[in-house]
């Protein structure tokens, strides 16, 4: 029998990766982000094993903004897609992660 990945959407990886850069007390999304939080979506790590984590209670001066990059990732990948909140597709998935893998455009 085949286990097929968790299926994930855009909004799960962004709002991930956002979780991810705030958990850390980061001032910026950037594709490692990205690439952890996909990471922790398809069960391949955790929060806790990525490390370097603050508690919420701590006082931050900003919320991570998304740097260019990230912004860009977004915007083709939800046309891609057609919306944030479309799954993706295991086809597609593999092409997500080589996106990530690759150096920013």
């Amino acid at each position: 029998m085949t286990v097929e990945p968790p299926r994930i959407r855009l909004a799960d990886l962004l709002s991930t990766a956002s979780s991810l850069a705030a958990f850390r007390l980061e001032p910026a999304i950037t594709r490692k982000h990205l690439r952890d939080a996909l990471s922790v979506l398809l069960e391949e790590t955790t929060f806790e094993a990525l490390g370097g984590g603050a508690s919420p209670l701590i006082p931050r001066r900003a919320a991570p903004a998304p740097d260019a990059d990230v912004l860009a990732f977004a915007a083709r990948w939800n046309d891609r897609l057609g919306g944030p909140f479309v799954e993706v597709s295991p086809e597609l998935l593999a092409e997500l992660r080589a996106d990530l893998a690759s150096p920013p455009s």
